[in-house]
């Protein structure tokens, strides 16, 4: 297999781009964006991104619209086509099937279903199959599904809104106004690109969250939600178990815990922490073993740096406010500075901007 360079990079950054607002949208699947190229002119005959739950693929969608100019056609697919047989047929014989001279991948799939036997297949089928190097393309499209295949858990990313004396809201307070209108926006978009949210106890208790997408068009968005309980009593009066909205959960360290809930809500029961609650490692297994790629925990400040602490976040969004929030207030970190906090969990400032008055830092894990 050869290398990706030059124009078929820009290719499949472009393919990259189309399916990046779907993140989140496609279930235990990556979001695979395609694009069927004719070589010589740069006409784009064909588009797929993988369908919401997650099927079709995005190739066959792809390769249907480009009809008969999939002949000789250069396929660009952010990653390579599946081998296996489920619902739906293979996408690799699809491929085959359309007469397509070259297939550009952005990279092989780690599902051990296919892992290189398509490209492989596609080699022996004739097809010039190219394979980009990944520090050459955008990166984040396919972060969560990869560690769900490598590490068997979701990619996990936290937010946290903090005012400028440092607080999170005040102490028995629900619902402290922290930032403003574009901020509040910006989570709501953010929530849209998780397959699931997450909160504390603490912060279910007393904010009484309803953890959906309240952006105009994108309502259908909203990723599930999950409580995490521990060893704490369930309260069924939170609008979290109302039955209205996205389907909820909850995440316990003792089964009997639950028994008052509706039947809907869905159960996950872990091992107890080494002194109490929850272990993490083993709720990230489980929850990347029930298809969950990519992760959205919105707080409290407690479980946030449970996970920190545990090295579990790969990236964290600090919204910051010009507001302060004066006496009374919950410190954002035992420690007084989140930023110090976030240095010592090992994750470093890739992004920032403004957002109206407020201003939004994006952290990562070295990778």
């Amino acid at each position: 297999m050869s290398a990706a360079a030059g124009a078929d990079l820009r290719w499949l950054a472009a393919a990259a781009r189309m399916a990046r607002p779907w993140v989140g949208t496609t279930g235990r699947n990556p979001t695979v964006g395609a694009l069927v190229v004719d070589p010589a002119t740069g006409r784009v005959f064909g588009r797929g991104v993988t369908a919401p739950g997650g099927k079709p693929h995005a190739e066959p969608p792809a390769l249907a619209m480009a009809g008969n100019g999939t002949r000789g056609a250069t396929l660009y697919v952010t990653l390579e086509p599946c081998h296996h047989s489920g619902s739906t047929p293979p996408c690799v014989e699809a491929v085959i099937a359309a007469g397509i001279g070259r297939v550009v991948m952005a990279m092989p799939d780690p599902d051990p279903r296919t892992a290189g036997r398509s490209a492989e297949k596609l080699r022996q089928s004739g097809i010039e199959v190219l394979v980009a190097d990944p520090a050459e393309l955008p990166s984040g499209l396919h972060e969560g599904y990869l560690m769900r295949r490598r590490q068997n858990r979701p990619f996990v990313a936290a937010k946290l809104a903090v005012s400028a004396d440092g607080m999170i809201g005040r102490r028995d307070e629900a619902n402290v106004p922290v930032t403003g209108d574009e901020a509040r926006r910006f989570t709501h978009v953010l929530r849209s690109r998780h397959d699931a949210i997450l909160v504390g106890a603490a912060t279910a208790r007393l904010d009484d969250p309803r953890l959906d997408v309240r952006v105009k068009g994108m309502e259908n968005r909203s990723p599930r939600r999950w409580v995490a309980l521990g060893e704490r009593a369930a309260e069924p009066r939170l609008r979290l178990f109302s039955g209205e909205g996205p389907p909820s959960g909850v995440i316990l360290a003792d089964a009997a815990l639950a028994a008052a809930l509706p039947p809907a809500i869905e159960r996950l029961v872990v091992s107890p922490a080494s002194g109490a609650g929850i272990d993490w490692s083993d709720a990230l297994a489980r929850l990347g073993g029930r298809g969950t790629n990519q992760i959205l925990v919105e707080g409290g400040a407690a479980i946030l740096h449970t996970l920190l602490d545990a090295g579990l976040v790969d990236r964290f969004y600090l919204l910051e406010s010009g507001r302060e929030i004066g006496v009374g207030g919950v410190s954002a970190s035992p420690g007084g500075d989140i930023g110090a906090a976030l240095g010592a969990a090992g994750l470093c400032v890739v992004h920032e901007r403004p957002l109206g008055g407020d201003r939004v830092t994006v952290f990562e894990r070295a990778r």
